[in-house]
Order: C-alpha cells, then structure tokens, then sequence
C-alpha cells in the first residue's frame, strides 16, 4: 500500500486523467510525509540486495524472485 492509501492494483488501474487529476491536488496539498521529508532533510538510502550468487553471478535470479509476474512498479514499499 503506498502512503496515499492506494494499492498496487488500485494504482495500475489509474488512467491518466486519475493520475492527472491527483498531481493537481497534490500541487495544492501535497502529502504531509513528503513535506516532513523536506523540511527535516531526510532521505531515505536505497535497500541494497545482493542476490549474487556463484551459480547465479549476474543476479538475475534474485530479480525474478523478486518480481515473479515481471512488472517492476516505482513505489514498492513505499
């Protein structure tokens, strides 16, 4: 669930004009947790996974365990 209260399904479904419409509202009022973010200079550090292994040295396997349907979405666990 993202911090928006959407979840990842609700979110595919969004059109354009949704998404539009949101990024509107949110120049008005943007979510309170992005504002916090800013005024307390706060950044959050990328997890890094190592999923390297000598049978898999590309890491690929790691990927597709990680994302098994094949659809990489931008706000995971966010």
């Amino acid at each position: 669930m993202t911090a928006c209260g959407y979840t990842p399904a609700e979110i595919d479904e969004m059109t354009l004009y949704d998404i539009l419409a949101l990024f509107s509202y949110w120049r008005d009022y943007p979510p309170a947790h992005e504002i916090l973010k800013c005024v307390h200079r706060i950044e959050r550090k990328p997890q890094v996974v190592s999923s390297k292994s000598a049978a898999d040295p590309s890491g690929i396997g790691g990927l597709i365990a990680r994302y098994p349907d094949g659809f990489v979405r931008a706000a995971e666990g966010g």
